[in-house]
């Protein structure tokens, strides 16, 4: 019984919809179990009852009011009939706040019943005033519910708080025990804040919501500075996702785009740079080498966990335990040594937006999504960043827009068919790209190089494969130079580390699979172009091991894998080798030094999106493990198209071309060339460039310029001699 009320709870704290339905299966199991006992131990069942009905009520794919309020109504019956007067305060109010949007009436009523059976030194005071304040909200009564905020602020902090401007300093939050609901609290501070400036059509109400969203923000660093757990941080930083997106509702509104900019840049990547901040401490690699052995012990049982039978799992969760305490007592011992690398907390700078310069030819669009509320339909912004122009927009119709995108997927997946489908697609597409570039920012983009940065589901198709003239058919390939990145304030820390490495191309094809996974017959070909620009090695057939990647991939500049891959497998994204495949985990353990990485396999750049970090595809691991940029690909093609365009990307890249470039001629050469169904975006469209998007020429071609460099100066040497000799003369 215990074993599944905790289960059930520990689910309902990871807040998402297949953990919701689980949570409520153990409850329900527990339940079961209780009503079978002979004591059936009222007070668990009541505490059961009242977990399910908070699921009933307001998780995120199990909402069934009615469900909720019979759960809460037997929570009630034994509260009432076993005398538990201490929890009346607790069953009134999740009742209370139920009511909100249904019934104001039974909702203040409630509540009241709650504050009369609380004492005034009770830590549960503070909570049913929020409570009355979130009804006031509800009800239009925005100064009352504020007035209410700032009672609630008073109790908590047992301070005088003197208006309900008055914000919590970090020293007053940390002493907090449920921070979580502080938060929620601060949040529907906020969004008060942000409906009275609407109503009333006032600036500095819209200011006091950026001002407490600043508040929510200091409180979400010191959580992720004091909870180390990698599923707690993002957890925060999923409820971060809310506050951020609610902030911007306040910087739009009062046209504020340098705040904006700060809370569009603090919703993405913040973990992977926490991460990447170790790349630059100098730790010395016998250490280092043995956390990485440490930690493949750990991940080979990890996978092992998730493909054994239920019968042997206990054994391998219990090595898997010794194997995690081993590792922490290696770290622990270390720690007084290396505290900036395995005790840090320190969260990475993010970029100002007066840091950010651009060319005249240069834009950067970056996107923001997220819900409100976890489960309900997400809000989104754009900004525009120019050389000369800052424009916060907003993406309206977003239920429909969301729908949309996921239509759009779809049909990349396919190459046309039919002229039907041909025009099907660029209706759909020309929708998509008027919702992502409003008419004010079309003419900034055009001609110029543009950097995408996605949030949420943009990050799932190319922004170049949409059509932006249906009448004459033109993609936005062909008018725009386009690459992507995580974040400004996460290109400036990647692009800041030195790489070092003595060789130019590391290729792996290994052509045929274990698992039954189709041989890729062009693959080999593949990477032959790339090595006839680039010298280096080649492990294809039986050397494409995974053991022989992890030994070589650090010595190489480029590195393509030209292989099976799956990130959207939930469970285990992976990388297949000729052996064996290679888990998503297991890249956090590999030294990378590569300037590029290439993956041209099936969707490596898709994966799990976790509200606040962006998309935990197979590329972000790349990128935690050292690499510069990634080239990945957002679903399966054919190996043909792709080899034709990534050989053609190489020859431009050795020529001098930027990474980017190089791939948009590649991908419009192939375009060009073809036509129909084979000009398909299904074709062409699949590889996308994350990251720095600079030149990266052949070292044989740098030795070459370097000879002639050296001869020209050693010229002008003889020449300015010559000439002093005759002088002289």
């Amino acid at each position: 019984i215990e074993n599944h009320i905790h289960i059930g709870i520990t689910y309902t704290n990871i807040r998402n919809k297949i953990s919701n339905k689980k949570a409520i299966d153990h409850l329900l199991i527990s339940d079961s179990l209780l009503l079978k006992s002979k004591k059936q131990y009222p007070f668990k069942r009541y505490q059961v009852y009242n977990r399910l009905a908070n699921l009933y009520q307001k998780g995120a794919g199990t909402v069934d009011i009615k469900k909720g309020f019979d759960y809460y109504n037997k929570a009630l019956t034994l509260v009432i009939n076993n005398d538990y007067t201490i929890e009346l305060p607790h069953i009134n109010y999740n009742i209370g706040v139920s009511y909100i949007e249904i019934d104001s009436v039974l909702s203040r009523h409630h509540l009241n019943q709650a504050l009369l059976h609380t004492t005034k030194d009770d830590p549960f005071l503070p909570i049913i005033y929020a409570g009355f304040g979130y009804d006031a909200k509800q009800n239009k009564e925005y100064y009352e519910a504020q007035e209410y905020f700032r009672k609630s602020f008073s109790l908590f902090f047992n301070t005088k708080t003197p208006d309900i401007y008055w914000l919590p300093k970090t020293k007053h939050m940390k002493v907090l025990d449920d921070k979580a609901y502080f938060l929620e609290l601060l949040k529907r501070k906020m969004h008060t804040w942000i409906l009275m400036g609407k109503r009333e059509d006032s600036l500095k109400y819209y200011q006091q919501a950026i001002l407490t969203a600043y508040t929510c923000n200091a409180l979400i660093d010191f959580l992720l500075k004091e909870d180390i757990s990698q599923e707690s941080k993002l957890f925060w930083r999923s409820l971060a996702s809310e506050i951020y997106i609610i902030a911007l509702d306040a910087c739009h509104a009062s046209n504020n785009v340098k705040d904006a900019f700060y809370f569009m840049e603090k919703s993405k990547a913040l973990l992977l740079m926490q991460d990447l901040n170790k790349i630059k401490i100098n730790i010395p690699d016998s250490i280092i080498g043995q956390e990485y052995f440490l930690k493949n012990k750990i991940i080979n049982l990890q996978n092992a966990l998730i493909d054994t039978k239920e019968s042997k799992k206990d054994s391998i969760s219990s090595l898997l335990l010794d194997r995690k305490t081993k590792l922490q007592a290696y770290k622990d011992s270390l720690a007084p040594f290396y505290p900036e690398y395995f005790t840090s907390t320190e969260l990475p700078a993010i970029i100002s937006l007066e840091d950010v310069i651009l060319s005249n030819n240069e834009i950067v669009i970056q996107y923001s999504m997220a819900e409100r509320v976890y489960g309900v339909a997400p809000e989104a912004y754009g900004m525009l960043l120019s050389k000369d122009k800052k424009k916060l927009f907003k993406i309206d119709s977003l239920k429909t827009f969301e729908k949309n995108i996921y239509k759009l997927r779809q049909q990349l997946n396919r190459p046309f068919s039919t002229s039907k489908e041909i025009e099907e697609y660029k209706k759909l597409s020309n929708t998509i790209y008027n919702s992502l570039f409003p008419k004010g920012i079309r003419n900034y983009i055009k001609n110029k190089k543009v950097t995408i940065i996605g949030d949420h589901i943009l990050n799932y198709f190319p922004f170049e494969a949409l059509v932006t003239d249906i009448e004459k058919n033109l993609y936005l390939i062909e008018e725009t130079e386009i690459d992507y990145d995580l974040s400004l304030s996460f290109k400036k820390q990647n692009n800041s580390f030195v790489r070092k490495t003595n060789r130019d191309f590391l290729g792996i094809a290994p052509v045929e699979f274990p698992d039954k996974l189709i041989s890729l017959s062009k693959s080999l070909e593949e990477i032959s172009y790339a090595n006839s620009y680039y010298d280096g090695e080649l492990l294809s057939l039986d050397k494409a091991t995974k053991e022989n990647f992890k030994k070589e991939i650090y010595k190489y500049k480029i590195v393509h894998l030209a292989t099976h891959a799956d990130a959207s497998d939930s469970l285990n994204p992976w990388i297949a080798f000729r052996d064996k495949k290679l888990y998503h985990l297991e890249l956090n353990t590999l030294k990378n030094n590569a300037d590029l990485v290439v993956l041209s396999a099936c969707n490596t750049s898709l994966g799990e999106v976790r509200r606040g970090e962006g998309v935990l595809s197979l590329a972000r691991g790349f990128f935690k493990s050292g690499a510069k940029s990634v080239i990945p690909s957002l679903w399966s093609t054919n190996d043909k198209a792709t080899a034709t365009i990534t050989s053609d990307f190489y020859k431009n890249l050795s020529e001098g071309q930027t990474k980017s470039a190089a791939l948009r001629t590649a991908k419009l050469n192939y375009l060009h060339n073809n036509t129909d169904a084979e000009a398909s975006p299904h074709y062409w469209a699949s590889l996308v460039l994350i990251g720095d998007s600079g030149t990266l020429l052949p070292q044989s071609n740098n030795l070459l310029f370097l000879w002639i460099g050296l001869g020209i100066v050693l010229a002008l040497v003889i020449l300015y001699k010559l000439f002093l000799k005759k002088k002289k003369q």
